[in-house]
């Protein structure tokens, strides 16, 4: 569900059109958020082949896992991406992220809503759990991307939310030119399970905004799995190639 700012931002955009978030042309007729219909149109939605493990995309259908899933297994069960990291989905949700143009959620949960339709497996979980912030990350930004999105998918799935469930302690440094080793060095202890009752034998769905290394869902899930949890699933809204 939409909050009041996201009402509010979504009226305005609809009654007074903005410019797109990707091409910076004006937009004639407002779907509710600043992205014109060719350039959702543009959305790549089917990432196929892809890594049958951690959705990564493949250059052939020949391939059934990628290198890094060959080489070393990750800690949850698949993960999976809606739509491919690249523009225009890339810049809106930077605009998103960065901007503040939450009204931007109305084309993300269609998105996830769509796919979600269309995987009725997702289903048949006990929770949905948003990748926490640190608590001094979410002051500088002023809201967590992934609880979010993972508000309304809850609500979609009709599964509870699990957003107290695992908390960030650590204060991680950006992954973004850090290399695999320093990705998994750098997220070492950032996460904490503070009720493993509430997590034990569970089947969990991790949401996240964009996937690229995997490597922060690794770290969380691998938490999880320290806690007992049975299954766990990722979804995000992105893939990196």
């Amino acid at each position: 569900m939409l909050n009041r700012q996201e009402i509010g931002e979504g009226l305005l955009s609809f009654f007074f059109p903005q410019y797109c978030v990707n091409c910076k042309k004006y937009i004639a007729e407002s779907a509710g958020y600043p992205l014109c219909k060719k350039c959702e149109e543009m959305i790549r939605k089917d990432i196929s082949p892809c890594c049958l493990v951690c959705g990564r995309p493949l250059l052939s259908n020949r391939q059934t896992l990628c290198r890094r899933c060959r080489e070393k297994p990750f800690s949850f069960d698949f993960a999976r991406a809606v739509t491919l990291y690249k523009p225009p989905i890339k810049n809106a949700i930077h605009a998103f992220k960065y901007r503040k143009i939450l009204s931007l959620k109305i084309l993300f949960m269609h998105l996830f809503f769509e796919y979600l339709s269309s995987n009725p497996f997702y289903h048949d979980i006990d929770g949905v759990l948003p990748v926490p912030l640190h608590p001094s990350r979410l002051r500088e930004r002023e809201f967590n991307q992934a609880e979010i999105l993972a508000q309304d998918i809850s609500k979609f799935l009709q599964k509870p939310l699990m957003h107290k469930a695992v908390t960030r302690k650590k204060k991680t440094l950006p992954q973004v030119g850090l290399s695999m080793k320093e990705r998994r060095l750098n997220l070492q202890g950032a996460f904490q399970v503070e009720d493993e009752k509430f997590i034990a034998k569970k089947k969990i769905l991790i949401i996240d905004d964009v996937l690229t290394s995997r490597s922060t869902v690794d770290s969380l899930a691998m938490v999880l799995r320290g806690a007992g949890s049975q299954t766990i699933f990722v979804l995000a809204l992105a893939t990196g190639k």
